[in-house]
């Protein structure tokens, strides 16, 4: 079994409060890479199918960081049983957030696009050297790092992110009201533990993970975990295979080790099922 890499280039934690925020957690370690040193990191994720065991760790240990109310999930686990008895398989796919890039032409997901309180106020992002990067905050905006992100009180609820987002990342947030709207509801959505990332700590559902099937880490950084198994899987050159919905042209970064085509094993199980339920609605 493959050994557990390091998962990030970041250094130690400063001070006694920062360690005492990490508990058990497993710190990322320092990379060696002068190319994440003059700009801000690209955080990426990356899921090892090999290892995934359906065990849900990842979605009790993502509900109990954010408290994500019941209807709702930031990390989730999906399944599909294929094939025909005896010769069944089931398959487990993990989802998140993409984090993605956006198309190539003006580099803004389509979450971010739709926003109608985006761009809004400047805000920045101070790199590993002390360089700072300004950018455009809203009610969801994608930060210098990659990390896509939300403000509820810029939100006003009207879920555009939620309608246009082609992977069902988000969601409505029945315990809390939109910032801008108190007669409607706010979204929730993986952020990467951003409050965990910033201070040097992996997220919650890589930390929890029983079977070591996540991976977080720094692409512009060759000595990161991602970094290592993207080169060594080829999974930014072979997006098509190893991303969700490569059709949504959304550049996802969030990458699937994938030895068995489960994934697209699940895309036809789940057509399958979708054709069996149209035809349900028609006889009904």
């Amino acid at each position: 079994m493959r050994k557990n890499l390091p998962l990030s280039r970041r250094q130690v934690l400063k001070g006694a409060g920062a360690a005492a925020l990490t508990g058990a957690a497993s710190l990322m370690p320092a990379g060696k890479a002068m190319a994440a040193k003059a700009k801000a990191p690209r955080w990426a994720f990356v899921v090892d199918l090999r290892r995934c065991i359906g065990c849900r760790a990842c979605t009790v240990a993502c509900k109990a960081e954010f408290a994500v109310p019941l209807g709702a999930f930031r990390a989730a686990v999906y399944e599909e049983v294929v094939g025909k008895y005896p010769n069944c398989q089931k398959l487990f796919l993990p989802r998140l957030c993409n984090h993605c890039e956006g198309n190539k032409d003006d580099k803004v997901p389509p979450c971010v696009k739709e926003c109608p309180e985006y761009p809004k106020d400047r805000r920045k992002f101070t790199t590993s050297d002390g360089k700072t990067i300004r950018y455009r905050g809203g009610a969801t905006y994608k930060r210098p790092d990659g990390v896509i992100m939300f403000d509820n009180s810029l939100c006003v609820g009207c879920g555009k992110c939620i309608e246009f987002c082609p992977y069902g990342a988000r969601n409505w947030d029945k315990s809390l009201l939109s910032g801008k709207d108190k007669t409607k509801n706010a979204i929730t959505k993986c952020n990467f533990c951003q409050h965990r990332i910033d201070e040097g700590v992996v997220p919650s559902c890589v930390n929890i993970c029983p079977g070591r099937a996540r991976f977080f880490g720094d692409l512009n950084d060759p000595a990161s975990s991602v970094s290592k198994l993207a080169k060594e899987f080829g999974l930014v050159e072979k997006r098509k295979q190893t991303t969700l919905l490569p059709g949504e042209n959304t550049v996802p970064m969030c990458f699937y080790i994938d030895y068995q085509g489960e994934l697209k094993k699940m895309a036809a199980a789940k057509k399958k099922f979708e054709k069996n339920d149209a035809i349900l609605d028609v006889i009904n």
